[in-house]
């Protein structure tokens, strides 16, 4: 076996205090608009207020005088708490628009697939009711892309916007009744003549569709980012109204998703995440360290025996621990997995598992829009819903079987941290000139993709918990993506973990 080359990237920070990205509601015709409670369910009716003096009942709002905090001559931004002079780069004030000029982290450093929350205005508004961060994502010439989606403080998220239909909030798998979000401005539709349509993120295919019946507003988001939710209605005039709406779906902890091409045959790609702060070698087998497809499903962990243990059954929150069932049902994530996974790891009566394969997705039907179907083409994702401090953790992908394929297959991975998106890495990222990561027909059942390595520092001064992404390269100089064999991978953990920073 020959000796392979690895170097790495710039790390990637993704701060983890502001969640996954956001569009703000928008209108056909005008009419009532209240806030999300805290729990994106149920308005609150602010208003009133504006970006200067001082302004109570806003979510405890911190410098409302216009957000500056003089220090002599210099306007500093050190925690994300006001406007300042400039754009900083580091640590909480990541994906924040600093000097509240419109543009974020435009003179900031970044290499292609890294992504982070972003939020346009007085950083002091960034956790207010009714405020939704964005996304940004770094091109390919390492340039901080626009910030898109989310409601943010130059639109006034935190003031009573007037627009009919309200922002709403779930976690990957949960039952969604669209209906919640029209507020008011659904009440005086004609029975009957309610309809939703929901345009899924970028990566996210098939998108599921709309359920239910009378009316049919039942939707079931199996992976994170924005979705926008369009509602249209009929009223006793015989007009026609309709409203648009952001639904921001993430999940708190590490999330791994995986995605690939599914109109091509029945390719088998598998997710894989090795134990934190471990270099053992890999398992496509089944391994103590290496949490897929063959370990880590509810099967494994409630019938057929898994040694996946890698942290103490007796670990207070929110240090990581093996199981955990909170006394909220509808808190246990894996709870609502598709396909009636859901159920069996319910069923388990111990919640979810730390970490978990939550679906095996090897066979699906690109046309089948339930995604409770057992033939919907759902995303393989793994989940860590209390990830350890100051360790790193590596994500890889394997090529388990081709099928009838007779061309590359793209896959894709995204990463999030705490409800934020950290990288995007596959269809972006890697080689110079860019292109997607590859494989070939011939590769089923030894390609091995080594994609990236995670950690979860402790908390800065500002109290900000910073995710720390960085993506794993051949060569770095060319962006080459660390491709290599599962024969390599079972005898080599690969390149060795970066240092602790």
């Amino acid at each position: 076996m020959g000796r392979r080359r690895f170097s790495f990237s710039l790390l990637i920070v993704v701060g983890a205090a502001v969640s996954s990205a956001g569009l703000a509601a928008s209108c056909s015709a005008t009419g009532p608009s209240n806030q999300l409670d805290s729990s994106g369910a149920h308005d609150t009716g602010v208003g009133g207020g504006g970006t200067t003096g001082g302004v109570d009942g806003l979510g405890g709002l911190l410098d409302i005088d216009g957000g500056r905090e003089p220090q002599g001559d210099v306007v500093v931004n050190s925690c994300g708490s006001a406007c300042g002079d400039r754009e900083l780069c580091t640590g909480a004030t990541l994906g924040l628009d600093d000097d509240c000029d419109g543009s974020i982290d435009e003179t900031c450093a970044c290499i292609p697939g890294q992504a982070h929350s972003c939020f346009r205005g007085d950083p002091s508004f960034r956790n207010s009711e009714g405020c939704f961060p964005g996304t940004q994502i770094c091109d390919e010439t390492g340039t901080w892309g626009p910030c898109v989606g989310g409601v943010h403080a130059d639109e006034n998220c935190h003031m009573d916007s007037g627009a009919p239909c309200r922002p709403m909030q779930a976690s990957p798998f949960a039952d969604v009744n669209l209906k919640a979000g029209t507020g008011a401005f659904g009440a005086d539709a004609v029975a009957g003549s309610e309809l939703w349509t929901v345009d899924c993120p970028d990566g996210v295919d098939p998108c599921p569709g709309v359920a239910g019946t009378d009316p049919a507003d039942d939707f079931k988001p199996l992976q994170s980012g924005e979705y926008t939710v369009t509602y249209t209605k009929r009223v006793a005039s015989g007009a026609t109204q309709s409203c648009q709406y952001p639904l921001f779906v993430s999940a708190g902890g590490l999330r791994v998703e995986l995605e690939w091409e599914h109109d091509v045959g029945d390719i088998d790609l598998d997710l894989h995440l090795h134990k934190p702060n471990n270099t053992q070698p890999w398992s496509m087998s089944g391994s103590s360290v290496d949490c897929g497809f063959y370990n880590c499903t509810i099967d494994h962990f409630s019938s057929k025996g898994s040694d996946i243990r890698w942290f103490l059954n007796s670990a207070r929150l929110p240090d990581p621990v093996n199981w955990y069932l909170d006394p909220v049902p509808g808190n246990n994530g894996c709870f609502n997995a598709p396909r009636g996974v859901g159920k069996q790891w319910e069923a388990n009566g111990l919640g979810c598992h730390n970490p978990r394969l939550d679906l095996d997705n090897w066979k699906c039907d690109p046309t089948e829009t339930d995604p409770n179907g057992v033939d919907f083409c759902a995303p393989e994702n793994i989940n860590l819903d209390y990830p350890p401090k100051g360790q790193w953790m590596r994500i890889g992908v394997y090529y388990y079987g081709q099928g009838s394929a007779k061309h590359d297959i793209h896959p894709r991975v995204k990463i999030f941290c705490d409800s934020a998106l950290g990288a995007d890495l596959g269809h972006t990222g890697f080689y110079s000139p860019e292109r997607p990561v590859a494989f070939k027909p011939t590769d089923g059942h030894k390609r091995f993709w080594l994609v990236a390595d995670v950690l979860f520092p402790e908390p800065d001064e500002c109290g900000q918990a910073a995710c720390i992404v960085q993506p794993l390269y051949e060569d770095a100089s060319a962006m080459t993506p660390l491709l290599t064999t599962r024969n390599d991978v079972e005898a080599s953990f690969g390149p060795a973990y970066p240092t602790l920073p």
